[in-house]
């Protein structure tokens, strides 16, 4: 029976969902989510990015069901493992869940303010979930406020979901909490890693959804693949590890469209030159105290941590020298981007003048951002294996061994640049240009 629900999305058309999808949908939790923007500060160089997490969630949701869905119809490895309808149906359930609350812990401008979260001892987490030491002592992420309002959603009155599938939509959002029995596969193969891939993979939704939603919105094409010929190339197959997601031969060069988008997106609009002085602005605001919008790690604090409260906040402030910057609009001027193979001495010469230029007056900000492009390489992450069938026989081999651009892309990319005040620019540049040789002008 189709869903009696669904909403309309310019990305994806109909997005349907059911009853149970709904009432966690409503919940006031991720209802915030359409106060959080999906791209943060991007909106001040891409006027038409103002989407939210919450439509977001929506299409990853909707994408993990379609991705499961094609991988069912494909893989004969699945009934072989034992996983009959009933199963497949809670596994579908779970992924689902899993897409629509995976962002449901990003607080306000997301990545920006990440680094302003609470030690994660101050989150009502599910300590006795988790894999290995919960470490409650380090700095919180999206992540665990994440698994903090799932976990409320199976305590709340009424419960929106029970404590298995809470559990399980947590193992699928952070990898340290390990997944019980239905995903474990007691007394079968384990389809926790297949499910954990379609949520956060080499091949996820989740990419899958930001990329195109992103440029839609941001109104360029870097984000642009063939979304359906890749989500019908998936299927899955039995390794060492249990149920493992595959990807035919025939679709590799999509698979490589794909991953060159990534690339092409973080290059252009992620890592933008504009935007990561305006996050470093936030984030002093609010440790030199002139917004008061602290998180503490309980839930009831977190639902008031909207955007439009922060942007509420920075107005009232806009007298005081972060603040201001903010709300007026007012960037700051790229001198150079060191590249990454700038040699040691040749770095250390760079920064040392730009600490001169500092004891003469002139600010020079230095950031630096590295986010890595594929998840290959990471503490517990399973490879793809690509399947390519000759003469009736099927062999495996794992994506990395098979895409030289994968090779070449699976690494952290960083962008490190120095910044000063547009008025400063003409005299700082003539102060630095004799120590950049090596070093990228912007």
């Amino acid at each position: 029976m189709h869903p009696p629900f669904e909403v309309r999305c310019p990305l994806h058309g109909s997005i349907a969902f059911d009853e149970r999808e709904r009432q966690v949908i409503d919940h006031p939790l991720v209802q915030r989510l359409r106060s959080i923007s999906q791209l943060g500060f991007a909106a001040l160089v891409y006027p038409g990015a103002t989407h939210t997490r919450f439509s977001h969630s929506l299409g990853v949701m909707h994408l993990a069901g379609q991705i499961f869905d094609a991988i069912v119809e494909t893989a004969p490895a699945l009934a072989a493992a034992g996983y009959g309808p009933d199963a497949l149906a809670y596994c579908r359930r779970i992924v689902r869940f899993a897409g629509l609350l995976h962002d449901v812990g990003h607080p306000p401008f997301s990545h920006s303010f990440e680094p302003l979260l609470p030690p994660r001892q101050a989150l009502p987490l599910p300590w006795d979930w988790y894999a290995g030491p919960a470490r409650p002592d380090v700095q919180a992420t999206h992540e665990d406020f994440s698994v903090a309002a799932v976990y409320a959603l199976a305590r709340g009155t009424p419960a929106l979901l029970d404590a298995g599938e809470a559990r399980d939509v947590c193992a699928l959002i952070d990898g340290r909490i390990a997944p019980g029995p239905a995903l474990r596969g007691t007394g079968r193969r384990p389809i926790y890693p297949l499910l954990k891939q379609i949520i956060s993979g080499e091949i996820d939704a989740d990419r899958m959804d930001y990329l195109r939603r992103d440029a839609h919105f941001a109104g360029v094409t870097y984000g642009l693949f063939d979304l359906p010929r890749l989500i019908q190339s998936l299927s899955c197959a039995d390794v060492p590890e249990g149920l493992a997601m595959t990807l035919d031969q025939s679709a590799l060069y999509t698979y490589e469209n794909f991953l060159m988008a990534r690339f092409h997106m973080a290059m252009q609009v992620y890592f933008h030159k504009t935007l990561l002085p305006f996050e470093h602005f936030l984030q002093r605001a609010v440790a030199e105290g002139e917004v008061d919008v602290r998180i503490d790690g309980t839930l009831e604090n977190f639902l008031l941590a909207r955007e439009d409260r922060v942007l509420e906040a920075l107005h009232r402030a806009r007298e005081r020298r972060w603040s201001g910057r903010i709300v007026n609009r007012r960037p700051l001027a790229r001198l150079l981007q060191l590249e990454e193979g700038l040699a040691p001495a040749a770095r250390a010469r760079v920064l040392e003048a730009a600490q001169a230029l500092a004891r003469r007056g002139i600010a020079i900000v230095h950031l630096r951002e590295a986010r890595p492009l594929s998840t290959l390489g990471a503490a517990g992450s399973l490879p793809i294996y690509v399947a390519k069938t000759v003469l009736g026989r099927t062999s495996l081999r794992p994506l990395h061994e098979v895409s030289v651009l994968l090779e070449r892309y699976n690494q952290v990319f960083t962008i490190e640049s120095l910044y000063c005040d547009p008025e400063d620019y003409d005299a700082a540049a003539a102060a630095l240009l004799p120590f950049v040789e090596g070093a990228a002008l912007p």
